[in-house]
């Protein structure tokens, strides 16, 4: 019989390590406006098998350096890991300050001070991470040392987390070191954009998932932490519009789990429903606040294979014509598309408002010329969904342009330090590391190699995979609704991956 048992372990670990594979060949050998090399393919999923197979039972085997007696946590530490993350924060702040801002963050400052809000981009999170900072001081350094202190504290939890369940001390300063020592965790805890705040509160759920899984449910047993849970809830509902669909995701699983708690998830969830319908609906319409994207914002990926179509030479109806006509002619859709972004088709037409107005009138009648065409050419759907959504999950891509570097000022110490902090980027761009720390398709991966590191130690344990919800839910909305538009959107699979593998390397096997 333990024959057999092990056996059947010994294909479970196959077959992952073969999913494993296919993934990493795949989104090597794939590029957005090139076809699949098969001999590529083939050569990279036989290295990498041979690499998994060596690497994967030495993840699971891993033993993590546990708290013992004569390692106790003393809550005088989270000040060692606090001047830590100061000190990383001087850094980055005078390398880049006063912040890093786009077109969206310059938006909700013009917002904050005409009082003209529009829900394009969520209202809490302008009102908390803009409007809230400036009534000390009006300057966009308030908002960045307002966001920095709200990323600290999170990751001051994480630690207290890990000294609590999973690590010595040592072995946590480590954690937080390859955390904060990632050039892109300092851009981006400069960079005023709600995709940081969102990922952030999507990481701080996800450790309280981690120890409702620890503590077999009881964790939420505690006001305070049924409090914390709500909190880190209404983060990633309101700080993205698609994160609603991850919180409802994360308590439908909670109530499945935890039966003794059920009234409780019940009454948490149809609160913060009514909260956003309320929110949404009758506040910011009295108000006149406007509307999110909506609709415009979720055809992303619709607009971007249709486009591909017209531009192989595909030939429509005169009424499907007359359509897409309505937005853009015939010889401008066929320019429109391209491999790895939707801005193209969105802006062809300055006026945003147009766009989207044509998407509200013509939604059923595109989503029908949608429909008729996918299943008349579905190589090509499918190739336009993986080079729009590429940037999420691909591993061979460099995102080095995306550690923006800033300098303002005539300051001699931040010209130093700005100085020190290109030479760190370069430092970083010329090893491999830089396929590493700058590539979103890094973390995802560390994120399912933790979920199969999961299903193999707890196969039978549903309960496990809990803390994966709310960041693959995310990435799958993004995927299936918005595309990847840029690494912010799933900036939360590079915050999430490394506290999910070490939860899930920390998880004892069950027994044979």
């Amino acid at each position: 019989m333990k024959k057999i048992l092990k056996n059947k372990t010994t294909t479970l670990e196959k077959c992952l390590i073969i999913l494993l594979s296919l993934y990493f060949s795949f989104s090597i050998t794939f590029t957005a406006d090139k076809n699949i090399s098969l001999l590529s393919f083939i050569i990279v999923f036989i290295v990498s098998f041979i690499l998994l197979n060596i690497l994967f039972p030495k993840i699971l085997n891993f033993k993590l350096n546990n708290n013992s007696k004569t390692d106790k946590f003393n809550k005088k530490e989270l000040i060692l890991y606090g001047i830590i993350i100061l000190i990383v924060y001087v850094f980055a702040f005078l390398a880049l300050s006063p912040a890093l801002a786009n077109l969206d963050s310059i938006s909700c400052w013009q917002q904050i001070h005409t009082n003209d809000y529009n829900n394009w981009h969520p209202i809490i999170y302008t009102l908390i991470f803009f409007k809230l900072p400036t009534i000390i001081y009006d300057n966009y350094v308030s908002c960045a040392i307002f966001q920095m202190c709200f990323i600290g504290i999170i990751l001051l939890y994480f630690c207290y987390f890990l000294r609590k369940y999973i690590l010595n001390k040592k072995g946590t300063i480590i954690i937080l070191l390859l955390i904060i020592l990632n050039p892109l965790f300092m851009n981006y805890s400069m960079f005023l954009i709600k995709d940081v705040p969102y990922s952030w509160s999507m990481l701080l759920a996800t450790i309280f998932l981690m120890e409702i899984v620890i503590t077999k449910g009881k964790w939420t047993d505690k006001t305070s932490h049924k409090v914390l849970l709500i909190l880190a809830s209404l983060g990633v509902m309101l700080f993205r519009h698609n994160g609603i669909v991850c919180i409802l995701l994360m308590y439908l699983f909670l109530f499945i789990l935890y039966k003794n708690k059920r009234l409780f998830y019940i009454i948490v969830c149809t609160a913060l429903i009514l909260t956003r319908f309320i929110l949404y609906e009758p506040v910011y319409h009295s108000l006149n606040y406007g509307e999110s994207g909506g609709k415009s914002e979720m055809l992303n990926l619709p607009l971007s294979q249709i486009a591909y179509i017209y531009h192989k030479g595909v030939k429509f109806t005169k009424k499907e014509q007359k359509l897409l006509d309505a937005y853009e002619p015939k010889e401008i859709w066929e320019e429109m598309y391209s491999p790895v972004s939707i801005n193209k088709i969105k802006s062809y037409n300055s006026d945003k408002q147009y766009y989207k107005n044509w998407i509200d009138d013509n939604f059923s009648q595109f989503m029908g010329l949608y429909f008729k065409y996918a299943p008349k050419y579905p190589l090509e759907y499918l190739k336009a969904h993986l080079s729009l959504t590429c940037i999420i999950w691909q591993l061979e891509t460099d995102y080095s342009s995306l550690a923006q570097v800033s300098y303002y000022g005539d300051n001699k110490i931040k010209k130093v330090v700005n100085e020190a902090y290109i030479k760190y980027l370069y430092i970083v761009f010329e090893s491999p590391l830089k396929y590493i720390l700058f590539n979103v398709g890094v973390g995802l991966f560390i994120i399912i190699l933790a979920l199969f590191v999961t299903i193999y130690k707890r196969r039978k344990s549903f309960e496990a995979y809990l803390p994966f919800v709310l960041v693959l839910s995310n990435t799958a909305t993004i995927m299936l609704l918005i595309g990847g538009l840029e690494t912010r959107y799933v900036y939360s699979q590079i915050v999430c991956a490394l506290p999910l593998l070490v939860y899930a390397i920390s998880l004892k096997r069950n027994k044979q």
